[in-house]
């Protein structure tokens, strides 16, 4: 599932990230590089991914919870 076009990061990257860092927006975008070049993916309504960093943030913490 894609979640940054322009870096061509994954949910899992994010997955990976958030087990790390947890909601910690600034640390999750400087390990996996999403959301560092248009933006776009910052964006809830973007349309370039599957599912906006934001998004991909709240379900990989609801995964981890599970």
């Amino acid at each position: 599932m894609l979640v940054c076009d322009c870096n061509d990061v994954t949910f899992d990257m994010i997955q990976e990230a958030v087990k790390k860092h947890g909601n910690n927006l600034d640390a999750i975008m400087e390990e996996t590089e999403a959301g560092t070049t248009c933006e776009c993916c910052l964006e809830e309504d973007c349309d370039k991914v599957d599912l906006a960093l934001p998004l991909a943030i709240k379900k990989a913490l609801q995964e981890i919870e599970i």
